[in-house]
């Protein structure tokens, strides 16, 4: 049989775009596994179940057209059954809701810890369940409902709710999916609240750093070109968290809209969305690495970039690393793991509590001026930044700090796209001499 060259790019680019997501996905799944026992965080259990329902929406569209019923007309690659179309179509689903509905949950964490300084208990016992719940059941529901309606089919270049055969409902003539319409609206409308949820809450953290720096403009007569500069840092990082979502779903909305709308498929849309509509995991991946790249090149200007590269891929606890830390003294921004924890606690309750008091160093500390510019420069500003509470705080100021401090070793160790407006908020603040 004959196969256009149209059929054949619809079949094949998925498989790369998303093997690429399922490797950006399985990365990050494997640091929080293999680095993060036991998992007893609220954030790293937020990310393994994002990273596990992108896994399941990389592997669908890697499968692209195999599973479609073989003998389709103009399907290059069908080799399959109804039978396989409808569980391609189920984890189709299954895994495309449940990955934005995810990115939302964890925007809400940052939300629960920047602006609202909630304690991780309180997290954990009032907000953490339903960050699991909400996605995981309108994902499931939304899955399970499309097999009794018969809604998985041939759309295109993999099984997903479509009506069979391919235009039928104009007539009244369809044997499966004569619903699919209306659950594509649903589908969509889910979508794009929860893209939604995440501008509007990434924009809240960007405008509480924004207040903040007014404030400390007022008390310690900031310049107010710096203030702009790392405002825009907050905003730039809080743009690829959002950017990323939105490359990922913007074709594909358009592409089904347009289905809908005309009852036909336009090729240049098809490809579009087959390229950016698998990547969701590389992007996510890209976002969880750019720190360490920015790290690693500040610790090795001269390094090719190869060597950066390689860096970047292994995590700070590998030996590769350690042959690249300069070796400082813990006034000076280095010290044992533990004082760096410290230092980050202090700095993350500086900010998450709003204490406005500033101390400057005490005679004999520095600062690693290389280490202040990275991305991670958290362990040197605690120099400048003291915190003023007595050693025996109350139960539930520790609590906050250690909720923030959770946050900032996820930062530094296990980002994700959620997490880079949190990193960039603190390192902006943290950079204050």
């Amino acid at each position: 049989m004959h196969y256009s060259s149209q059929s054949k790019t619809l079949a094949l680019l998925p498989k790369f775009t998303g093997f690429l997501s399922l490797m950006g996905s399985a990365f990050i799944f494997q640091d929080v596994v293999f680095h993060k026992k036991p998992i007893h965080r609220v954030y790293h259990r937020l990310v393994l179940g994002l990273s596990c329902s992108d896994c399941i929406a990389s592997i669908v569209n890697i499968l692209s057209t195999w599973p479609i019923p073989e003998g389709s007309a103009n399907v290059y690659l069908a080799s399959g059954t109804t039978q396989t179309c409808t569980a391609q179509g189920f984890f189709n689903e299954l895994g495309n809701l449940a990955t934005p509905l995810y990115n939302a949950s964890l925007c809400a964490y940052y939300v629960l810890v920047i602006r609202n300084s909630w304690a991780e208990d309180q997290i954990r016992s009032k907000a953490e369940p339903l960050m699991h719940i909400v996605p995981a059941t309108i994902a499931f529901t939304i899955a399970i409902l499309g097999i009794p309606f018969k809604l998985y089919n041939n759309s295109g270049w993999l099984c997903w709710i479509a009506a069979y055969p391919g235009g039928c409902q104009s007539d009244g003539t369809c044997t499966r999916g004569e619903h699919a319409d209306i659950f594509r609206w649903v589908h969509y409308a889910i979508i794009w609240s929860a893209i939604l949820a995440v501008t509007v809450g990434m924009y809240s953290i960007y405008w509480q750093v924004r207040i903040q720096e007014r404030v400390q403009a007022q008390q310690w007569n900031d310049e107010t070109a710096r203030r702009g500069r790392k405002s825009k840092k907050v905003a730039i990082q809080a743009g690829l968290f959002v950017g990323a979502l939105y490359l990922t779903w913007i074709f594909t909305t358009i592409t089904r809209i347009y289905q809908i709308t005309t009852g036909n498929n336009n090729f240049v849309l098809l490809v579009l969305m087959a390229t950016f509509f698998p990547l969701q995991g590389f992007f996510n991946c890209l976002i969880y690495l750019r720190p360490r790249y920015l790290r690693s090149r500040s610790r090795n200007p001269d390094a090719p970039v190869r060597r950066i590269m390689r860096l970047t891929l292994y995590h700070e606890s590998h030996p590769i690393h350690g042959i690249n830390q300069p070796s400082t003294g813990a006034g000076e921004g280095g010290g044992t793991e533990e004082e760096r924890r410290r230092r980050r606690s202090s700095t993350a309750s500086f900010y998450s509590m709003g204490n406005s008091k500033l101390r400057h160093s005490s005679a004999g500390e520095s600062i690693d001026n290389d280490e202040v510019n990275t991305v991670n420069a958290i362990a040197s500003v605690s120099d400048y930044y003291a915190d003023a509470r007595p050693a025996k705080q109350a139960v539930d100021e520790r609590q906050t700090l250690d909720a923030v401090e959770e946050s900032l070793d996820a930062v530094e160790e296990a980002s994700t796209s959620s997490d880079m407006a949190l990193q960039e908020m603190v390192e902006t603040k943290a950079n204050e001499e």
